[in-house]
């Protein structure tokens, strides 16, 4: 009597496992639905003789806390799968999608097909016989593995027409899509839509400032601001000034005029080493410059002209240098100012002389020397240059400070 009730204990647990597998637990909701369904999609129905055909194979199993299929995928991959009398030359396995209670997975294949004897006939790819399981959670308790079961998916006819001509060279159809194809257009659409967000803002802001300065033109309340002008352009504008001059004098030699150039160039280069300020204004391109000043032209969208200049004095330069030196400044500042402000002494009394008497030698090794110090100056202005020299001063200063301590 006790074998009785065993067998009969295990007869309707593995009626239970073969059971269809619901989506939701509860009874009152609860939907059978197929623990694995799959689908085959060829790209062509006829073929030539040697073509190549794509097949994608897509299934799809149910997967709970409670109860989860366990297909047999060895069965598809493109090493073992049978479809006899074509050959498989190549397949792929994209990665599997989760949605909800369903796990789907697909292979792609490429398949083709060699005959003599089949030309005008219709062959099948042979029907695909898939195993799986289902495993079951019962109230907490181990899981329990159902028995096999089996899945069959239909054949699929092919036509074959003939030999393949010589002028086949693409398919005639478009594929079906891959896992990865969408996932890659999707990620393509994704992209593609985050720059064309990122052009509209741009594309907004514009006309957002656009619109902007039109109502500051009707109010009448817009004032015309001149941008200042980097320290660098303007150092760059004062050597090649008195680079014109070098080769000026070296074809006609010094006069008052070409030591006025020279004068105006190294005063704005003094201004620029210790800071200081540079007059500017911007002029229309036709204006001529008077003596004193440098004409420089600037900007790439909306080119402007404007004139710089600077009455700085070598007394003026050398006490603004001292002004704005710190304990930890360069001997090399201190001989660059030093050249500078001798250079600019020997222009102005060459310039501006009774006698009309110029000392040539000592004016071109004064150029000479005002030359080398700019090229230097004019890295040496740029704002990361001097920003970081800024930060060496204050990080030594501070050094010291605790050192001292």
């Amino acid at each position: 009597m006790r074998r009785i009730k065993i067998r009969l204990l295990l007869l309707v647990l593995g009626s239970t496992l073969a059971a269809p597998l619901p989506v939701v637990a509860q009874p009152d909701d609860a939907t059978p639905v197929d623990a694995m369904r799959c689908w085959r999609r060829v790209d062509r129905n006829a073929v030539f003789v040697g073509e190549r055909l794509e097949m994608t194979v897509t299934c799809s199993v149910v997967e709970t806390d409670a109860a989860r299929t366990l297909p047999d995928q060895a069965a598809l991959e493109p090493e073992t799968i049978d479809v006899a009398p074509f050959e498989v030359l190549g397949g792929e396995h994209p990665e599997d999608i989760r949605t909800g209670p369903f796990r789907f997975f697909q292979y792609h294949y490429t398949l083709r097909i060699i005959s003599e004897t089949d030309f005008g006939n219709d062959i099948e790819i042979p029907a695909l016989g898939l195993t799986y399981r289902i495993e079951r959670r019962l109230d907490g308790n181990p899981a329990l593995v159902g028995r096999e079961l089996t899945y069959l998916l239909p054949a699929e006819p092919i036509r074959v027409l003939a030999l393949v001509p010589d002028a086949i060279e693409d398919i005639r159809d478009l594929p079906s899509a891959t896992f990865d194809q969408v996932q890659a257009r999707t990620f393509r659409a994704n992209l593609l839509t985050l720059l064309a967000a990122l052009v509209g803002v741009v594309a907004f802001g514009a006309v957002a400032l656009g619109a902007a300065r039109v109502v500051r033109e009707r109010k009448g309340g817009a004032t015309q601001v001149d941008k200042r002008l980097s320290l660098p352009l303007i150092a760059h504008r004062a050597l090649g000034e008195l680079t014109q001059v070098q080769r000026a004098t070296a074809e006609r030699g010094w006069s008052g005029e070409s030591a006025g150039r020279a004068l105006a160039a190294l005063r704005v280069a003094g201004s620029v080493a210790v800071s200081g300020t540079v007059v500017q204004a911007t002029v229309d391109a036709g204006a001529p410059a008077r003596e004193g000043q440098l004409r420089l032209r600037h900007g790439f969208l909306r080119p402007q002209t404007a004139v710089i200049s600077s009455g700085l004095t070598s007394a003026a330069l050398t006490q603004r240098f001292e002004q704005t030196r710190t304990r930890r400044a360069r001997a090399a500042d201190t001989e660059l100012i030093h050249d500078l402000g001798r250079a600019i002494s020997v222009f102005t009394t060459a310039r501006y002389a009774r006698d009309g008497v110029l000392a040539t030698d000592e004016l071109t090794r004064a150029l000479d020397t005002g030359i080398t110090r700019l090229k230097t100056l004019r890295w040496q202005s740029a704002a990361p240059v001097r920003y970081a020299r800024q930060l060496f001063v204050a990080v030594g200063d501070w050094w010291a400070q605790v050192w001292t301590r």
